[in-house]
């Protein structure tokens, strides 16, 4: 028994997954977006448990019942999920007391909350990307949080960082995901076909071989001007397609039907016995793709 592999690399690019997917992906603002938040409810589940676990014996029944109330505020404000968004620093974390949509932060909501909206307008106009721990010198905010049973540390505590906005990449080379599958699946059966009509041939895998290739031809030629990654893919679709195409007319024009072929020749050739094709990773400098294996046995 002879064995037979036909490794179909990663420059027939219909058979790339990374044409759907690559292994560097393009940042999803969206998903940026809840990650942020989720990272921003975490610290305020952790600031929660800190601030209500902090002995306040200390304070008078005031200050204690105003810390109690901040502290609720906080949790509805952390529900919300509704957190300022860094628009203005590309590569910096930085704080803000009010976002250019107006949205305030943590410690900015429980003073405007309060009804000291003109020390949040303040510090918004003129330090608005301060830490607490900048503002002790502001003599009406160490004032209020005196008032509030607060420290100027849990104050610090309670104020978030926000993170730059997400950089999309974008990839010139991205195939759409749809594209990428169709061209899988045609490539495919016209690389599998092909297989059989060089080593194999009959009138049924040269039939087969025919109309894949025809339809990986069509659905390339259909994407061909799409640009980028989809043109590059389609330009392969055409070539792996008009290879299938000729190997299936080979197939048809020199195999004889089974009732016209001579018991000699019949028992001189041999039949396929096993075909399978498999995944197959490929490595280079460009990065990691995958690509098919056509192995036949016979």
């Amino acid at each position: 028994m002879k064995r037979v592999s036909v490794i179909l690399v990663a420059t027939a690019s219909t058979l790339f997954l990374s044409a759907g997917r690559r292994i560097d992906h393009p940042l999803n603002p969206r998903e940026s977006h809840l990650a942020e938040v989720a990272r921003l409810r975490a610290h305020f589940d952790s600031v929660d448990t800190e601030l209500r676990a902090r002995d306040v014996s200390y304070l008078s029944p005031e200050q204690r019942a105003s810390r109690a109330k901040l502290i609720g505020w906080l949790r509805g404000y952390r529900d919300a999920g509704r957190f300022p968004i860094n628009d203005r620093f590309a590569n910096l974390t930085v704080p803000f007391f009010r976002d250019s949509q107006g949205t305030l932060c943590a410690m900015a909501y429980l003073v405007d909350r309060s009804g000291r909206a003109d020390i949040v307008d303040r510090v918004a106009r003129t330090r608005n990307n301060a830490y607490i721990g900048e503002l002790i010198d502001d003599r009406d905010l160490v004032a209020w949080l005196d008032a509030s049973g607060l420290s100027v540390s849990e104050a610090a505590r309670i104020q978030p960082t926000y993170g730059p906005p997400p950089i999309v990449v974008s990839d010139p080379n991205r195939v759409s995901s749809n594209y990428a599958l169709l061209s899988m699946g045609l490539g495919g059966s016209s690389l599998g076909t092909l297989g059989f009509n060089l080593f194999s041939p009959s009138r049924t895998s040269g039939a087969a071989g025919l109309t894949a290739g025809v339809a990986t031809v069509i659905a390339g030629a259909a994407h061909v001007k799409d640009g980028g990654g989809d043109e590059t893919v389609a330009k392969a679709d055409i070539a792996v397609g008009s290879v299938a195409v000729i190997g299936a007319l080979r197939a048809l024009f020199t195999t004889r039907s089974a009732g016209s072929r001579a018991p000699a020749e019949t028992s001189r050739r041999e039949v396929v016995s096993n075909a399978t094709i498999t995944p197959d990773v490929i490595f280079s400098p460009s990065g990691t793709r995958l690509g098919l294996s056509l192995q036949t046995r016979f």
